[in-house]
């Protein structure tokens, strides 16, 4: 059995449970609005922890907190640091979401704390967490949540949200946040 295949199998019986939840994301200010209109689901298809290239998602964090440590860790003291942030927040209702928090489910998947911690950014094959979001993003799952590193990096606790577009289908959705009621922006 290919690693692949093994995930998608334990992609069948592992625990999902509910996300109902002010999700939150910090990024630099000017490519948020260097088209005009913010686009705050922008999906680049970029590799990042939890998907390879090609995968249409957005990360967020589940507060503040975190959200800044993210973005300080991709930074660091570079000039970047001090660019204008864009800070803002998504109400999600989500039913499928795999959450690495729960040890049964790091379990389910076989994932050890070297796999959840992996360099990918000059890893030549994809590692095995962006091999569950390659599987996880074919419209079965809706998100994946887990242990931020940069929060860890610093002694804190904080938790990301990985969601996958072609997981999140009514009645699920994700919405913008803005000054009345009505999102804005959302997927579905």
């Amino acid at each position: 059995m290919t690693e692949l295949e093994a995930i998608e199998s334990a992609l069948r019986t592992a625990p999902m449970r509910p996300l109902k939840a002010t999700l939150v994301r910090c990024v630099a200010l000017l490519p948020l609005t260097a088209g005009g209109a913010p686009d705050f689901l922008f999906t680049s298809g970029q590799a990042n922890r939890y998907n390879p290239v090609g995968v249409r998602c957005v990360y967020f964090s589940e507060d503040e907190a975190t959200a800044r440590l993210e973005y300080a860790r991709r930074f660091g003291a570079s000039r970047g640091a001090h660019q204008p942030l864009g800070i803002y927040f998504a109400e999600v209702n989500l039913t499928k979401v795999v959450d690495l928090g729960d040890a049964a489910t790091r379990d389910a998947f076989k994932l050890k704390a070297k796999d959840l911690a992996a360099t990918w950014q000059l890893a030549k094959r994809p590692i095995r967490t962006q091999l569950l979001g390659l599987v996880a993003s074919q419209g079965t799952v809706a998100a994946i949540r887990f242990l931020s590193d940069a929060a860890r990096a610093v002694g804190a606790r904080g938790f990301n949200v990985v969601i996958f577009r072609a997981g999140v289908q009514a009645p699920d959705h994700v919405e913008i946040l803005g000054p009345t009621k009505k999102p804005l922006q959302k997927w579905p």
